[in-house]
């Protein structure tokens, strides 16, 4: 729409045509299609039960209790959906956390079914279950449990028919050990999987120092190769007398020093065949010999 304004111009009126500006449409306040809380315009995510506005509503409408969630310290609940649900920083997380204690892709929620799992997408510092440091592989959710991306607690909630699924026990033998430098009774063994390294208790391998961080490192073993990886720790891990780089996989070289806070490690595979029992008629020569060959513990 346009009006009229009257001009003068060299003496004469000339009439030039104003247009009106344009009316500013404002945005509406958006209503969430599971909990039906009315959300302030703009909002990202429900205020009340953290579904993400701009996705589909479910085609069938399920009971009370029937979706998995997390729910925070505050009382704010975020249902997960069948599928990833990936926890972090980065707005588009499913499950958004706005706290500097957590990476922008942090954890990862995975519904199966009546099966959840949850795990670490490399997290900077780190993802808990029940107290429990988590890793990048698949780990069975229990119900009620208490779950920690970075410094942030939350609660799961499974609705009922969900089930734990059973984890096999660690059957497979240890690669290779960690071995106390002087102190024979720090020796923990190693496996072809992220191991966490720390303080305190929850870790894979608990080391009683005080220069130790609660999660100071993490080590692995693949193929033929020791890889450890400093977890952003205070007072560093050490290859010898070098300082290796944080949250870098690094190759420990056979026969080297670990130094991790005070306490020093050394790395020592484990045999590859049991040896075979010597026959009885040469038994106990045979047995003398091996105590004067076989090297010691402590050589």
């Amino acid at each position: 729409m346009q009006t009229e304004t009257t001009v003068a111009v060299g003496g004469e009126a000339t009439v030039a045509m104003t247009p009106t500006p344009q009316a500013t449409q404002a945005m509406a306040p958006a209503q969430c299609p599971i909990c039906a809380q009315t959300n302030p315009p703009g909002e990202l995510y429900c205020i009340e039960c953290g579904f993400l506005l701009s996705s589909a509503a479910p085609t069938e409408t399920a009971p009370a209790g029937a979706y998995p969630k997390l729910r925070d310290s505050a009382g704010r609940e975020f249902l997960l959906k069948a599928g990833e649900n990936i926890i972090g920083r980065d707005p588009s997380s499913d499950v958004l956390i706005s706290d500097g204690t957590v990476s922008r892709r942090h954890a990862c929620i995975l519904i199966e079914e009546n099966h959840a799992y949850l795990q670490d997408l490399g997290s900077t510092n780190g993802t808990q279950l029940n107290g429990q440091p988590v890793g990048a592989e698949r780990t069975p959710l229990p119900p009620n449990a208490t779950l920690q991306f970075g410094s942030v607690q939350m609660t799961l909630e499974l609705p009922e028919g969900f089930e734990t699924p059973t984890v096999a026990a660690e059957v497979a033998p240890p690669l290779a050990y960690l071995v106390g430098v002087g102190d024979s009774s720090l020796r923990f063994p190693l496996y072809a999987r992220p191991q966490r390294i720390g303080r305190r208790a929850g870790n894979d391998i608990v080391i009683p120092d005080a220069y130790v961080s609660g999660q100071h490192a993490s080590i692995e073993i693949v193929g033929a190769d020791v890889r450890i990886t400093d977890l952003g720790s205070t007072n560093g891990t050490f290859i010898g007398e070098t300082r290796i780089a944080p949250n870098m996989p690094t190759t420990v070289p056979p026969d080297a020093v670990l130094t991790l806070g005070k306490t020093q490690f050394r790395i020592e595979w484990a045999a590859e065949t049991p040896a075979e029992p010597a026959d009885e008629s040469t038994s106990e020569p045979d047995a003398q010999a091996q105590t004067q060959t076989e090297p010691t513990d402590e050589a």
